[in-house]
């Protein structure tokens, strides 16, 4: 497989807050196209580790293809092919997949929470090309944006387009997609959908329609790969897994993922809850981490040239104490 391409976002800021060295182990949470994974298992080669996590079956596979052929893949050095484990599986799962394949302590995670090119141009999940209304990251998986179209109800419709995409048009393109029910005009592909979102939009804002079907797209995807709950199942897991002194490091794409990775990293950050006219501490409660970005950490001007898609991309890091 070669069609699975993909540009790592942040690569050269992720890597100096993980600071991989020869013989440590880490994970990549979220493999992709495999270019953090390439650049880690360089710089901890030959020693040192890998497992490279994903949901999505065909990253798997190009990956593999990838390493199986070293005379064509300048990124990757002859002697890492053995210190790469891959593993199909959900980052929430981390705990588990770590423990199935005996991977030591790691030494640093991280997670990109963005999507790779491929995804982008082959499940339906943007609207700027006419796919079928897949959006499904484990194509195994029965729920996908079709099913949700053509079968939530009004209100869990308005609470995914409100909640998942903060969209004030919520109401009118829900009511929109109902009516299609009713007159048997089934939603089955990207182009389909746009133009109901277009339609349903207020006369003055019909110029805006980009705007709500990228929101409308936004909160579909999350709602048929369950990202935000995963997110918060996967964070915890991960610190916790840290060795001492181990990184966590964060790339989100919106704010919803933002909100959730920043709020847990503050919390780790806290220590003595007691109210303050305790005379002295009674919960025993210590920091557990370091936040390493003050604030979050965007592409730079050189990057946006060549990967314009790296704009929205928010890097965060942790140190486990």
């Amino acid at each position: 497989m070669t069609e699975y391409q993909h540009i790592p976002v942040l690569l050269k800021e992720v890597l100096e807050y993980l600071q991989p060295n020869e013989g440590q182990n880490f994970v990549d949470a979220t493999l992709g196209g495999g270019g953090y994974t390439a650049a880690i298992a360089n710089l901890v080669a030959p020693e040192g580790k890998v497992l490279s996590i994903d949901l999505d079956g065909d990253a798997i596979k190009n990956f593999q293809f990838l390493i199986s052929n070293f005379q064509t893949n300048p990124k990757l050095k002859k002697h890492n092919d053995k210190n790469i484990t891959l593993h199909k599986g959900n980052f929430q799962d981390i705990d588990k997949i770590i423990e199935h394949h005996e991977f030591p302590a790691p030494d640093g995670i991280v997670a990109d929470l963005g999507l790779s090119s491929y995804e982008l141009e082959h499940r339906g999940i943007s609207f700027q090309t006419n796919q079928p209304l897949d959006m499904r990251f484990d194509q195994s998986q029965d729920l996908d944006a079709k099913f949700i179209l053509q079968s939530y109800g009004q209100k869990d419709l308005e609470r995914i387009f409100n909640d998942y995409g903060e969209e004030k048009f919520s109401r009118q393109i829900v009511r929109k997609i109902l009516e299609a029910r009713i007159k048997n005009q089934p939603l089955k592909h990207t182009e389909d959908l746009y133009k109901l979102i277009e339609e349903a939009l207020p006369k003055p804002v019909k110029h805006k329609a980009d705007d709500s079907a990228r929101r409308i797209f936004q909160a579909l995807r999350i709602e048929v790969n369950h990202e935000l709950r995963n997110l918060e199942e996967f964070l915890p897991k991960a610190f916790d897994l840290l060795k001492p002194g181990g990184r966590l490091v964060v790339v989100s794409f919106h704010s919803l993922e933002d909100r959730i990775v920043k709020q847990f990293f503050v919390g780790l950050t806290k220590g003595c809850v007691c109210p303050p006219e305790f005379p002295q501490c009674i919960c025993g409660k210590n920091p557990k981490g370091k936040i390493l970005t003050k604030k979050i950490v965007l592409a730079g001007e050189e990057e946006l040239q060549k990967n314009p898609r790296a704009k929205p991309a928010k890097l965060r890091a942790i140190q486990k104490i």
